[in-house]
């Protein structure tokens, strides 16, 4: 199996003045290619801190993160910022959508940063929302939109660009049951065709219910790493 992502040995701590608060105890983790992996614990477990590492979006206390064949240690702030915007796709629970941007304009983002040109950036960013049934969006702004329909959009924008690994921290938290199912059923959609690979951080049971890889935490390690059959996923 082809390697996106490797923790090795990684700690992380966080200090409060005085307080200190080991948020990842040795934590080893190998990411495959078209992993649908579930991140799962308690609140306070470690699983969003691991998500950030692998995100680059955060450096760990002591160990190795490796993305996508670079060792996050080595580089610079710049360059994993560069790394993120490249092969890194992002699902955040608060939706984290431009509000004076309409749905298009929002995908269009990542794809202008990239230097995507106007019309080849309106294109794609149409034909993604169109190919994920959310065509009726494009030119609505966020508060035009249900809840439910804004996280769609989050997840259209964070696969606009084709990356490589999309991480998702705590995607269904703020949705409804129906607005999640469709959620999942879209992300699973996007990894069964095109091979998305991703990764969660949640305690919903519902994502749970999809994934094909559940990696248990608590008091930031890894208790269990478990594969499911395709098949038997909801």
């Amino acid at each position: 199996m082809t390697l996106l992502a490797t923790a090795t040995e990684v700690t992380k701590t966080f200090k409060t003045g005085a307080l200190e608060v080991h948020a990842l105890r040795g934590v080893d983790l190998a990411v495959h290619a078209r992993d649908f992996m579930a991140l799962v614990g308690p609140s306070g477990s470690g699983k969003t801190t691991l998500l950030n590492l692998l995100g680059a979006l955060d450096r760990p206390t002591s160990g190795e993160v490796e993305v996508l064949g670079k060792k996050l240690g080595a580089l610079s702030k710049a360059a994993r910022a560069k790394l993120r915007l490249a092969s890194l796709g992002f699902v955040f629970q608060a939706y984290n959508l431009v509000p004076v941007l309409t749905a298009a304009e929002n995908v269009e983002l990542i794809l202008e940063l990239q230097g995507m040109g106007a019309r080849e950036r309106r294109a794609r960013a149409l034909d993604v929302l169109l190919s994920l049934g959310l065509g009726e969006l494009a030119n609505r702004r966020p508060n035009e939109m249900s809840g439910g329909q804004q996280q769609r959009v989050a997840v259209a924008r964070a696969v606009a660009s084709r990356p490589e690994l999309v991480l998702a921290d705590e995607p269904t938290a703020n949705l409804d049951g129906k607005s999640a199912e469709q959620l999942m059923l879209l992300m699973r959609r996007l990894h069964e065709e095109h091979g998305t690979t991703f990764v969660f951080s949640t305690h919903d049971p519902r994502i749970v219910a999809h994934a094909t890889r559940i990696v248990s935490m608590e008091d930031g390690r890894i208790v269990s790493d478990e594969t499911k059959d395709r098949a038997s996923a909801a």
